[in-house]
């Protein structure tokens, strides 16, 4: 365990056969008060929230969407007259409520959004045989060799966005930073450690439950060529000049962290 609780994405949950689960989702005004108002009804009811998020309404200005799984097995009051009741709050706009079917997957909302970008949920399983088949196609060399520079690709491009969001005039510290919290937030990894020292163009970098050597975690070799590949692509455009990264520990080969070293590119 990484020390932090887990955190579920908004996608798909399971259920119990004796419960009836539905999907609702509730376009709310950006007013104070109005998640609370909206959950009084719902527990007035007996609804039981399963689970659910909060997020604002791109398409409407100073609008959100509050949608969640909700059981209605022990409710007393049935789907209508839930909606109905619910459409007279004036904090809401619009009430929308499905029952998903066969599974319960988020049938609500189209694309995930990482900020302003597009992303997709891939569950680790699913990307290893991805990346078992193309590790197949191509030497162990020569995989390596393109994960690292894709990675180094994805590092420059990563750091351009950060440069860009931060609303203040990026510094070393602060775009080092930022780049902490992202990986713990998107599901990477934790850094643990991270020391830089830009006038010898070096690093030090511990990072914990890595991806990579997750997915690879019986490989008894260093596996993280992709991750090494970002960071000396993110840490080039941090220097001004190009550095390469070498995986000294890893998890795959029974570390307890994946440890990177960055040097200046020979």
């Amino acid at each position: 365990m990484s020390g932090f609780p887990p955190k579920r994405a908004f996608t798909f949950i399971k259920s119990k056969s004796n419960e009836d689960v539905y999907e609702i989702s509730i376009l709310l005004n950006d007013v104070q008060g109005a998640v609370a108002k909206t959950a009084q009804i719902l527990a007035n009811a007996n609804v039981d929230i399963r689970t659910g998020s909060l997020f604002t309404a791109v398409e409407y200005e100073g609008k959100g969407y509050w949608t969640a799984f909700i059981d209605m097995s022990k409710a007393s009051k049935n789907i209508k007259q839930l909606e109905k009741e619910l459409k007279k709050l004036d904090v809401i706009s619009d009430v929308k409520i499905k029952k998903p079917r066969p599974a319960l997957y988020d049938i609500m909302h189209f694309p995930i959004l990482h900020g302003s970008s597009r992303a997709i949920l891939m569950p680790l399983d699913l990307f290893s045989s991805l990346w078992e088949e193309i590790e197949k196609i191509l030497t162990p060399s020569g995989f390596e060799a393109v994960l690292y520079n894709a990675g180094k690709k994805s590092g420059q491009h990563m750091i351009h966005i950060f440069s860009q969001v931060i609303p203040f005039e990026p510094e070393t510290e602060s775009l080092a930073e930022v780049l902490k919290q992202a990986t713990q937030a998107i599901g990477w990894g934790i850094v643990v450690s991270w020391k830089m020292n830009p006038k010898r163009l070096s690093a030090s970098i511990e990072v914990k439950d890595c991806f990579e050597a997750v997915l690879r975690k019986n490989a008894n070799r260093k596996v993280c060529h992709w991750t090494r590949g970002f960071l000396a692509g993110y840490l080039s455009y941090i220097f001004g000049k190009p550095v390469e990264a070498i995986e000294t520990r890893c998890f795959a080969e029974g570390s307890k962290t994946c440890r990177f070293q960055i040097k200046r590119k020979i």
